[in-house]
């Protein structure tokens, strides 16, 4: 880990408080141990190769599981529960993280939590190398990786959302063939939410829009449809959690729905807080399917 990070003996061993010939022994031996090289060495430095970087990626996991057992071992001497460190995509923590967190600490006693609020394709690769516990979002199915569980939470419908002025807005319902001439607001690349936009524009055969502003952010999305001609696509979690600015949320036909889940690594014991968080995350979930079958009957 050392030399890669430093790209070279010398650097990595007065980072580490070796000398030089002491790493390269070091080295020597883990190489003789696996019977491959892991290193190239060249005039500029050394690098990984394509047997060190397997090397490096569990590594890497490793080291994050050791240091936070002994931060787990450092806080329970302290009475503190943790440490836990969660990350959640930006629909999560509208409404449901903010839920879940206010059950946990309730009864939790002292503890040390961590929130890391971003999107999948930052998330999904900080779980797996053990900076993260759980995250919280869309569901990743197919996708998911080998290394990782999921278990399913909710799940969540697709409208429009436009502004109270808007011409839409006293619509009951909307297909997305009638938007096709619409400005939009839609989300940017790397979460599973712009690839369900992107294949409810497929398979309602509906051209990807040219006339977009993109943003990732939530409240700058609302604000902007609140304050122009503008639609977006929401959730309905979207709609009820977080609308400031009093967004017209009007259903979209034929969009079917989004299934929310919690992940966490296949390798290694969860931290006892992160077990009692995934039993509150289901308790909570059921109330919320329970909430929406209400108000799908009213």
């Amino acid at each position: 880990m050392a030399v890669a990070d430093h790209g070279s003996f010398n650097r990595a061993a007065a980072a580490r408080g070796l000398s030089q010939p002491a790493l390269s022994n070091s080295i020597a031996q883990l190489e003789r141990r696996l019977g491959i090289r892991v290193l190239e060495r060249t005039r500029r430095g050394s690098q990984v190769n394509e047997f060190g970087r397997i090397l490096l990626e569990g590594a890497r996991t490793v080291d994050a599981v050791l240091k936070q057992t002994a931060e787990r071992v450092r806080l329970k001497r302290l009475g503190v529960s943790g440490p836990l460190r969660i990350g959640s995509t930006p629909s999560m923590t509208l409404k449901f993280l903010p839920d879940l967190m206010a059950v946990l600490l309730k009864d939790s006693g002292a503890v040390q939590i961590s929130i890391t609020e971003g999107l999948d394709d930052q998330l999904v690769p900080a779980l797996q190398a053990g900076e993260l516990d759980l995250v919280l979002g869309p569901s990743l199915g197919a996708a998911l990786p080998s290394d990782l569980i999921e278990e399913e939470l909710f799940y969540d419908s697709f409208c429009i959302a436009v502004g109270p002025r808007h011409a839409l807005a006293k619509r009951r319902s909307l297909l997305l063939a009638e938007l096709k001439d619409q400005p939009w607001v839609l989300p940017g690349p790397g979460s599973a939410y712009r690839r369900h936009v992107e294949a409810l524009f497929l398979n309602a055969g509906v051209s990807w829009p040219a006339d977009s502003v993109v943003s990732n952010s939530l409240p700058l999305v609302e604000s902007i449809v609140t304050l122009t001609n503008r639609v977006t696509v929401i959730t309905r979690l979207q709609a009820i959690a977080h609308n400031f600015w009093r967004i017209r949320a009007i259903p979209l036909r034929g969009a079917g729905v989004r299934t929310l889940s919690v992940k966490w690594r296949r390798a290694g014991d969860m931290p006892p807080l992160a077990n009692r968080l995934m039993q509150i995350a289901h308790e909570l979930a059921a109330s919320y399917q329970e909430a929406q079958r209400k108000h799908a009957r009213g």
